[in-house]
């Protein structure tokens, strides 16, 4: 237990470190230098932290969307699409959308929100970086 609970942190960590490494590379290629002044400097994290940012809250936010629920009914749409054109499977053999659903149900995890969290964490950073170039 504990062992599994220590990579999950390392994973997390990882994560957070490679994103902000992201970041930073794409602050770089924008031109930021310490030779700059910081105020200049900050413009170029800004737009590296917004980009991350942007990327990263609207996938956490699909994530999370995702583990509601609201997305079966298009998984089953394409499944039931497939079954009444591919000889896979026979159509009385596919369940009804209301046992689809209790099925993913059954098998749903808990909400995952860590990648919403760190996306609207490099969006703060950014509008922060902004405010000091603006500043």
């Amino acid at each position: 237990m504990e062992r599994s609970r220590t990579k999950r942190w390392i994973r997390r960590v990882a994560m957070v470190v490679a994103i902000a490494a992201i970041a930073v590379m794409i602050a770089v290629s924008r031109g930021l230098s310490l030779e700059l002044p910081y105020q200049l400097n900050a413009r170029y994290l800004s737009d590296g932290f917004f980009v991350v940012g942007f990327l990263l809250t609207g996938m956490g936010a699909l994530i999370w969307i995702s583990t509601t629920g609201f997305f079966d009914i298009m998984t089953y749409a394409v499944k039931s699409f497939l079954v009444l054109f591919t000889p896979i499977k026979k159509p009385k053999e596919h369940p009804s959308f209301f046992d689809y659903k209790e099925q993913r149900e059954e098998r749903r995890g808990k909400p995952r929100f860590l990648m919403l969290i760190v996306g609207v964490i490099y969006l703060a950073l950014s509008v922060i970086c902004l405010g000091i170039y603006y500043g």
